[in-house]
């Protein structure tokens, strides 16, 4: 009797064992039930069941939200993309540890510098900038980082 028991539980196992998926259990005929039909891409099929990272793309980066600090906000003129890139050559130059970023922001040219992590981290590096007396307006603004993780 053990072994009748034991063979039925692995024949009435066995298709149940073989769905791997959320879909193939909804398509599965059983009698006396309805029938569902999912049409889809076969590539949606190949995801199911993979565990998926939002953090991390495929290039290996890792993007998080953080703060930099706005040394200079110009206009759309070529005056402006050259003072942004005075502000940048300055901060490369007094303090080359801090990365720094210029680019056109429509309708402006702007230099960030910076990748802080915490506004507290931003305030104190800010204060710092402060002190150099170079900078006229000097404001924190949120921003996208992108962190290399491997």
């Amino acid at each position: 009797m053990k072994k009748i028991s034991a063979l039925l539980l692995a024949f009435v196992g066995l298709p149940l064992m073989a769905q791997d998926n959320i879909v193939d259990r909804l398509t599965q005929s059983v009698p006396g039930q309805g029938v569902i039909t999912i049409h889809q891409d076969a590539r949606l099929g190949a995801l199911l069941g993979k565990v998926y990272n939002p953090l991390q793309n495929r290039s290996g980066k890792i993007q998080t939200v953080g703060y930099r600090i706005q040394i200079y906000a110009g206009g759309n003129t070529r005056e402006a993309k050259e003072a942004a890139q005075k502000s940048a050559a300055y901060i490369k130059e007094n303090y080359p540890e801090i990365p720094v970023y210029t680019e056109f922001v429509a309708p402006r040219w702007v230099c960030r510098v910076g990748d802080y992590k915490t506004i507290e981290e931003a305030d104190q590096a800010m204060r710092m900038l402060k002190e150099s007396r170079i900078f006229k307006e000097i404001a924190i603004l949120p921003n996208q980082l992108i962190n290399i993780s491997f």
